[in-house]
This record gives C-alpha cells, sequence and structure tokens, in this order.
C-alpha cells in the first residue's frame, strides 16, 4: 500500500475516533442512557444535557428533581418518536447501595425530596411504534383522495415503513390543521373540523383516523374601504378598486394589508399599523344551499407618528471597518424613516457574508416637534459568523479513490468584509494545493471580484497533467438566479504523456486567456434535484495577446432537466457539449491538457475516467476537440431516502474537431443505487457498455458522493 493510501486511512480513523468522542461526550459523566439505538441513546443524553442547561461530559447534582425531570423528559421525547407509551427506569447508585425507580408514560413523584444518587441509567422501554395506518377524510370533494391522504401519510417513495408514518395526537393536529390552512389559502374560510375519530391497535401500533371537514362557502372580495388615522386623530376615507371575482384569501389579505403599510412606510410612518374589519353581511338574502360568499371589507391604516431619521448606528461587530459598513446603508439624516431602506440596508449588510443575523431596532432621540414629528436613531445589531476556521476535508471518487484534504477559511481580514481560503487536498490519484481572495460588493456595487492560485497534479489514464498559475474576476447576478463572470487567466499546462508519437499536440503551454461564464440555476436543490433545471455557458479565448503562448478558442455549454413522472418516480436529462479550435494550426495552438476527455462517474458510467475519450493507434487517450454528451436517468424512490436508478449515458466525439474523419460515438446503459446525504447522494452505480472499442472495458462500477449533472 502507499504511503498516501496509508496517510489516508490514518486521517480516516482519526475523524472516526474523534467524531465517537464528540457523541460520546455530549452526555453528563454519571448519566447514562440505554434501551434505544446507540445514536438515539446519545442523542437524547446530548438532549438532557441542553434541557437542564449542564455543560456535557461534568457530572450532574443527581438530586431527586433532577430525576425526575429527567425521566419525564426522556418520556415525552419517546412519545414524539411515535412511542405513545414508554417506559423509563432509573437505575441509581446511592451510597447506601442500588435501587430502581420505574415510571410508566405519566409523569409522577416518587423519590424523597432529600434523595440524591451518585450516577443513574436509564433505561428506555419504548414499547409498541403507533404508524398511521389509514386516514379517511369526509367532507372535502376539492381534493382527490389520494391527495388528501397525503396530508397525513407522506407520500413520494414506492414502499413506506412505520418510521416515515410515526403517528403522535401532536402531529395529527398539525396535519389536520395543514388540511384546514389549505382549505383557506383557497378561499373557504369558515372551513373547520367537525369530528375527529382515532382507533389504535395495542398490539401493532395501526392507527385508523377518521374525520370530518366542512369546508363552508368560498368567500369572494366585494367592496373595500380603506381609512387613514394620523396620530393627531385626522382620518380620510376613500374606495379602493377591486377586480370583480377576486378570491378572498390570506394571501390576499396579507398582500393588502402590505400594500397599504408599504405606502405609508415611504412617507416616513415606521410605527404605521393595518387593521382589517369584515362588514356586516345580509345573510337573510343568500340561500342555506349557496356555495359562495361576497363580503365587504374595511381597512383602518393607523399611520402613527412621523419620524425623521436623526443617525445610524452599528453594535456588536468593532472589527469591521465603519465605512465598509456605512457604504451599504442608503439613508440619509434629516429626511423621512423609511422602514423599507432600512430593510435593504439589512440585506445589503447581509451581502457582505460575514454575518450570521443583522437585526434592526429603533431608538427614539430628541423630537424635531413632540406634536407633529418623532426623531429617531436606526440601530443595526451584528452577529458575526465565525471568522476563522480550519476545515477537514474527506470524499470519495470511482477513479481517484480515498481523498482527503484540509481548508483553512478566514472572513474579514484588515475588517474590510473580504475573505480568504488556503487549501491543501491529496488523493491517490491527484494532488491540489489552492489559495482565492474574494472581495464582495467590490466599489459599492453588486459585483464581487476575485482572485484565485492554484498548483495541481494528477495522474490520467495515459498521461499525468500539471497545472500552476493564477486568475483574476469578477462576478455579479444579472437576475435572481442568474449569473455572469469574467475572467483573466494565466497558467502553465504540462502533459507528461506515455506516448507522444503517435498524436502531435502542444504538451507544455502558457495560456493567457480570457473567460466568459453565464449560468442559470432554477432547480429545487442543486444537491439532489428533484424538480427544475439549470442552464450554463462558457466560452475561453487564449491569444499570444494575453500573454500565453498559444491562441485557442473554447466554448462549452449545457443543463439539465428534471421533473417527476409519478409520485416517487423522477426523471432527470442532462445535455453538455463543447468545441475548442484555432485558426492556426491545432498541433501547435492546442493545449493538450485543453483537450476534452470524458468518462467516469459524472459522464459516461461504463468508462473510468477520462476512458471514453478518443484513442490513438496504441489505445492511449488524445482526448477529442469537439463531443456532445447526454445523459438520462429513472430513478424510482424505494424508501424517504434510498432510491434505485437505470440510466442511459452517451457521447458522441471528434478526435480533430469540424473537419476530422476521427469520430465516435459510445453508449453505456446501468443500474444504480442511491443513498441521499446531507452532502448528495451516495452513489454506487454499475454502467455496462453497448459498443465498446477493442481496449474498452465492458463496463466500470462507480462508488462516489454527489449529484452526477
Amino acid at each position: 500500500m502507499s504511503r498516501c493510501a496509508i496517510l489516508t486511512l490514518k486521517c480516516l480513523f482519526a475523524l472516526c475516533l474523534f467524531g465517537g468522542m464528540v457523541a460520546h461526550s455530549s452526555a453528563q459523566s454519571n448519566v447514562s442512557i440505554e434501551g434505544m439505538s446507540f445514536f438515539e441513546n446519545r442523542n437524547l443524553a446530548s438532549r438532557l444535557s441542553f434541557l437542564h442547561g449542564v455543560e456535557p461530559s461534568q457530572p450532574a447534582m443527581l438530586d431527586a428533581v433532577y430525576i425526575e425531570d429527567s425521566a419525564f423528559l426522556l418520556i415525552e421525547q419517546i412519545k414524539r418518536k411515535g412511542y405513545l407509551k414508554p417506559t423509563v427506569i432509573a437505575r441509581l447508585t446511592t451510597e447506601k447501595g442500588e435501587q430502581s425507580v420505574r415510571w410508566e408514560n405519566a409523569y409522577s413523584i416518587q423519590l424523597d425530596v432529600d434523595f440524591v444518587a451518585e450516577s443513574v441509567v436509564f433505561e428506555v422501554e419504548p414499547g409498541v411504534l403507533y404508524y398511521y395506518e389509514n386516514v379517511n377524510v369526509a367532507g372535502v370533494s376539492l381534493f382527490e383522495k389520494e391527495r388528501l391522504s397525503r396530508f397525513f401519510i407522506p407520500g413520494g417513495v414506492l414502499f413506506r415503513g412505520k418510521s416515515s408514518r410515526i403517528f403522535t395526537h401532536g402531529n395529527l393536529a398539525r396535519r389536520t390543521m395543514r388540511v384546514l390552512t389549505t382549505l383557506d389559502a383557497m378561499g373557504y374560510r369558515s372551513a373547520r373540523e367537525v369530528s375527529r375519530e382515532v382507533a389504535l391497535d395495542e398490539v401493532t401500533g395501526a392507527v385508523t383516523v377518521e374525520l370530518a371537514i366542512e369546508t363552508g362557502r368560498l368567500h369572494y372580495v366585494g367592496q373595500v374601504e380603506v381609512i387613514e388615522e394620523s396620530a393627531q386623530g385626522e382620518s380620510t376615507t376613500r374606495s379602493e378598486a377591486i377586480a370583480a371575482g377576486t378570491i378572498f384569501t390570506r394571501d390576499w389579505e396579507q398582500d393588502m394589508r402590505r400594500e397599504l403599510r408599504n405606502a405609508v412606510y415611504v412617507a416616513g410612518y415606521p410605527d404605521a399599523n393595518v387593521q382589517m374589519k369584515l362588514l356586516p353581511d345580509d345573510d337573510s338574502a343568500t340561500t342555506a344551499a349557496a356555495t359562495e360568499k361576497v363580503r365587504d371589507l374595511q381597512f383602518t391604516v393607523k399611520k402613527g407618528k412621523f419620524t425623521i431619521l436623526n443617525s445610524v448606528v452599528f453594535r456588536g461587530d468593532d472589527a469591521t471597518q465603519r465605512h465598509i459598513l456605512e457604504r451599504q446603508v442608503k439613508l440619509k439624516y434629516g429626511e423621512p424613516l423609511n422602514i423599507l431602506q432600512v430593510a435593504e440596508a439589512r440585506r445589503q449588510i447581509m451581502g457582505l457574508g460575514i454575518y450570521k443575523e443583522v437585526g434592526y431596532e429603533f431608538e427614539t432621540t430628541t423630537s424635531v416637534n413632540k406634536e407633529a414629528a418623532a426623531s429617531r436613531d436606526v440601530v443595526f445589531e451584528l452577529s458575526p459568523n465565525q471568522r476563522k476556521e480550519l476545515k477537514l476535508l474527506v470524499g470519495w471518487g470511482s477513479y481517484e479513490r480515498a481523498r482527503i484534504g484540509l481548508d483553512w477559511e478566514h472572513s474579514n481580514p484588515f475588517g474590510r468584509a473580504h475573505r480568504y481560503d488556503l487549501s491543501a487536498k491529496q488523493s491517490l490519484k491527484a494532488s491540489r494545493l489552492g489559495a482565492s481572495y474574494s472581495i464582495p460588493q467590490l466599489f459599492g456595487s453588486k459585483i464581487t471580484g476575485y482572485s484565485n492560485a492554484e498548483y495541481s497534479y494528477r495522474e490520467e489514464l495515459s498521461f499525468d497533467r500539471t497545472t500552476a498559475g493564477a486568475s483574476v474576476g469578477a462576478s455579479t447576478y444579472l437576475l435572481p438566479e442568474l449569473r455572469f463572470s469574467v475572467e483573466y487567466g494565466f497558467f502553465l499546462e504540462e502533459a507528461d504523456r506515455d506516448n507522444d508519437a503517435d498524436f502531435e499536440s502542444e504538451n507544455d503551454a502558457t495560456v493567457g486567456s480570457i473567460t466568459l461564464r453565464l449560468g442559470y440555476d432554477r432547480r429545487d436543490n442543486f444537491l439532489a434535484p428533484s424538480a427544475g433545471y439549470n442552464l450554463f455557458t462558457s466560452f475561453e479565448v487564449a491569444s499570444e495577446w494575453l500573454g500565453g503562448s498559444v491562441d485557442f478558442q473554447k466554448i462549452e455549454a449545457g443543463g439539465s432537466y428534471h421533473f417527476a413522472l409519478g409520485e416517487s418516480t423522477l426523471a432527470h436529462i442532462g445535455l453538455r457539449g463543447g468545441v475548442i479550435f484555432s485558426s492556426g494550426s491545432a498541433e501547435e495552438n492546442i493545449p493538450f491538457n485543453e483537450r476534452f476527455f470524458p468518462g467516469g462517474e459524472n459522464s459516461v458510467r461504463g468508462y473510468r475516467e477520462g476512458g471514453a475519450a478518443p484513442l490513438d493507434e496504441v489505445g492511449d487517450e488524445v482526448g477529442a476537440e469537439m463531443f456532445l454528451l447526454a445523459n438520462f436517468e429513472l430513478e424510482q424512490r424505494l424508501l424517504p431516502k434510498f432510491s434505485i436508478v437505470c440510466f442511459f449515458d452517451a457521447v458522441g466525439l471528434a478526435r480533430d474537431g469540424f473537419s476530422g474523419n476521427e469520430q465516435d460515438v459510445l453508449t453505456s446503459v446501468g443500474l444504480g443505487l442511491r443513498y441521499q446525504t446531507v452532502v448528495g447522494p451516495l452513489r454506487l452505480e454499475y454502467g455496462h457498455n453497448l459498443n465498446p472499442r477493442e481496449e474498452d472495458p465492458d463496463g466500470i462500477l462507480h462508488l462516489s458522493v454527489g449529484f452526477p449533472f
């Protein structure tokens, strides 16, 4: 085994040992919990530490109050997990010996007031797990039965185990309220629960629920009257024009309140509030069979006192230079205090990326006019995030195998809201050193400036790749989901090939280039998307005029689309392509490292990393000047975090670009298993090649982390 592999295994072992120490230290040294799984026991012990306010790993004062309260807290925690009738036994060690105390479900006093123990072991007997077997809802015809059932029993998977259908009286009440809230949002504002019957099977834990809900009438907005009241008691009344057929929903009501409130916020009334009242209606003209109801409304806007901005104060962070913070605030002293501008200033300060929270409040100063106006300071309360952090990075890929590294992150150096990162990563196939420095809101704009420096070495299938250099660039969001960046890079690129006699290319090159990138992301979750799409493109121009030794142009573009085929079946489609070309000789102007090398766990999965590239006469990978890659997946969710996938990958390749005759189309099909983690899916996939070349494998098994495209 190589020294790198031994080092990796040692680090992984240290990480696991450290994690175990952390888990063990979450409880008091004289308190332990048994009866559940290892991690559940540790979680419950940690919860006790938190609720009692006792530092972990320190001995607790085990008096009667502590022990009885702990038993009660454990019972309540176990109930929340669906075990409605748990038992907790406390095995107590005292100066006089050992004794046991038992609590069955209910809280009761069983210890003397002056009782004290040296240690305690809480043994949990959870009992039967109660779960939803069936939920029947009568009186609601607006939803299909299957959709109505999903308010109570989660869907989206092929198999629903008991753990995903846990029943408690609390979650039944909350899920019933979801139905009523949904009906309310549709305009059925008088929807209510009529009756509820719950049948529990004490042996199996199966629960059947019978609910009756009355939806009531669909409410529409009629005439709307708006009254504005000043602090001096003056008022004006007007009628608000409302489109005919507007449904009276909570969302409409909130939008109306916000619109009226914002109108007076802008004018300098930060204390304004809006009240709504239903005007009397004539029910005598409405038949019992009527399904609709029109309501006339009255909104009263209490403006409060007119307020002038006196000054802006920042508290909670003395490390950041004040002019950096003041630049985010577009408020003018002596003008009306606009709370909307204050909220926007808060968002700008959060955009610096150096605070975990930013709040604000108003402090009254000497009044400008005690009767007509007030003067206030705006105080921003700043909660800095962690400024310095050292992270241990651990990962796995089918080609590089184990990956390990360190990342040092320092935010807000010099008090200017900047940030820099230093990283070192090592795998069995690659080494990388990197550094980056970023400046948010460059020159007071929404542009982020950055610079990067890196050195990397990587063993490819038939050559070794070395890259060293630096880049500087700027990025901004043109729209909330549309990001644009421009970057200048200067890199030394070297390819140490096993055999360069059969294919001529520029192995050693200095690349000076400008790259434009555009990305648009509408996925619901970029780590594990189930809906939405993303698009991206990049255009790189390398030239001797930019300090390099080669001239070429490189274009890449692609995207992905994710959608549901059924309640538990998802489809994922990915498409990506690229081309690199030069007005001069390709052999002299296109660096070998810049060519395209598809294949691997995130590309064509019947091949190793880079193995689906064009080959020379002796079977070495030489890369393509043009490629088009398509991925298609069907994902069947079996359990909430566990899925099975089948996939089809295909790539079209042109070794010599538009004019060459060396072209290939390679395809793979396969199956895989996925388990969702906090960093994306853990994937075990086998890809089988449908039309392998003589040098290609029949297929490859991949183990990796992260969504493939």
